[in-house]
């Protein structure tokens, strides 16, 4: 029987022995971090009274779930049982790469090198800056699960892990829109006026993709004209980010009055007409989308940001936040609906009349239903903004072509678009009402006001069955 027995007993005396030996005074849990050991001592896990079990378990895994009471915190074990926390805040410190910035956060370099691989064409990682801050998603055992960074206040893109590689998505913050006012009289230019009343520059800009069809910013306007703008402003956690879409302009330019009113229509395209209905814009857009600035203009030698060199800039980019809507410049066919390195993804219109094509580069995405062979119409959304491509940040490279050769889209002269529908004359009437009773408030010479809230609840937007559930807010701001 001793025999027997003789050496299994002899094995569990001298473990007892062994362990007799381990250090019992306690230890803070730093010293189970980096570069200590990764669990802490047995002892420590597992009073003394629990050896006889330890020697019958099966695994550690099976002993820790037969003694629940006798473990330590999660807190307090090393690496391998660190807990899943989900996403958390990384800066670059001074003098850090962002290898480093990760690597000091356990990640392993095959996901750090697979990463920078997968957003090369997007953007290099491998030159970062100090401050710069990214949200990162660990798991427990050191797997980087995803990364995000800010594109701009309203925008940012994430990397997600998506089998071997990882995968873009974009995302946007949630913003609200307020309405301003403004008005003023021209001394020099309207640039300068609307500096003088400490406005937004960016105003005259889309004033002149308003009303440039019929008159000439640069040459026509005079000394003693006089402007009203309503526009929005975008904020975000109560802090101003950009200058929105102007809603309503009115400008006398000598002796004769120009005004302009944002409407849309049942398909949920935007157009400006006259108080009559007319629609000021042409069977081309001048700017198909809602931009905050123009960050390049047309041009034969730019000096590329990406590629360093100077090469033509054939189409005009306009600055806008991740997902801005794309509207179709005219109607025509998709003849491109694809992604090209360069141009990122991409999409091409050849427009009715076949004199004109029309290009959008650097989209984050398709709108849904337009593909290669769809039929769109002006105003239509046909994609987002984005940064695909040769881009540092988001926004829209519009080209025009003529007869097989690129113009500028600004300087285009071209016939009228179709006028408000018969259907919606009401509609926009009641709306232009509205409008120019604010603006006719809007005092001249005076810094931007903050314009009310007003209910707009025109026609187009109207969902009887959807509204009839929700809670109406005592006053509706004007939004898009």
């Amino acid at each position: 029987m001793l025999k027997r027995w003789g050496l299994p007993l002899a094995a569990i005396l001298a473990l007892v022995v062994l362990l007799a030996n381990f250090d019992l005074e306690p230890r803070s849990a730093e010293e189970y971090g980096r570069g200590g050991p990764s669990e802490p001592p047995l002892k420590k896990v597992l009073g003394a009274e629990n050896l006889p079990g330890m020697a019958q378990a099966a695994s550690l895994g099976t002993l820790i779930r037969q003694n629940p009471g006798q473990c330590l915190p999660l807190a307090e074990l090393g690496p391998v049982f660190r807990p899943d926390e989900g996403p958390v805040a990384m800066r670059i410190a001074r003098g850090q790469t962002f290898y480093e910035a990760l690597e000091a956060r356990d990640v392993g370099h095959e996901d750090i090198m697979t990463l920078v691989k997968a957003c090369k064409e997007f953007r290099n990682l491998r030159s970062v800056r100090s401050g710069e801050l990214f949200t990162l998603h660990v798991t427990p055992d050191g797997g980087l699960q995803s990364l995000a960074f800010d594109l701009d206040e309203e925008s940012y893109v994430t990397w997600v892990r998506d089998g071997d590689t990882y995968t873009r998505q974009d995302g946007t913050y949630p913003v609200e829109h307020r309405l301003k006012g403004v008005g003023g009289t021209i001394s020099m230019s309207l640039y300068a006026s609307l500096q003088e009343l400490d406005a937004p520059l960016s105003l005259a800009a889309k004033m002149s993709d308003i009303l440039g069809w019929d008159i000439d910013f640069t040459r026509d306007l005079r000394k003693g004209d006089t402007f009203r703008i309503m526009y929005e402003e975008v904020w975000k956690d109560e802090e101003f980010v950009r200058t929105g879409n102007i809603r309503s302009v009115e400008l006398i330019n000598r002796g004769q009055t120009r005004q302009a009113f944002l409407f849309t229509d049942r398909e949920d395209r935007s157009h400006y007409y006259d108080a009559e209905g007319h629609n000021l814009q042409k069977q081309l857009l001048r700017a198909p989308v809602n931009y905050s600035r123009i960050s390049s203009g047309f041009s034969y030698r730019r000096l590329h940001p990406v590629l360093n060199r100077w090469m033509p800039h054939l189409g005009v980019d306009y600055a806008a936040p991740l997902g801005t809507p794309v509207k179709a410049g005219g109607d025509g066919t998709v003849v491109a609906c694809t992604s090209k390195k360069g141009n990122g993804r991409y999409i091409q219109i050849r427009h009715t009349n076949a004199e004109y094509e029309t290009f959008y580069l650097h989209l984050s995405r398709y709108a849904k239903g337009i593909r290669k062979g769809s039929q769109v119409s002006q105003g239509q959304i046909i994609g987002y903004v984005g940064a695909s491509g040769y881009a540092t940040g988001p926004h829209l490279d519009y080209r025009v072509r003529r007869n097989g050769k690129f113009v500028n889209p600004r300087t285009l002269k071209l016939p009228a678009s179709a006028p408000v529908s018969e259907d919606l004359r009401a509609s926009f009437s009641s709306q232009t009402g509205i409008y120019l009773a604010v603006m006719d408030d809007i005092p001249l010479a005076a810094a931007p006001v903050t314009v009310p809230p007003m209910a707009l609840l025109q026609a187009p937007a109207w969902d009887g069955p959807a509204m009839a559930i929700l809670d109406i807010p005592e006053t509706i701001r004007a939004l898009d």
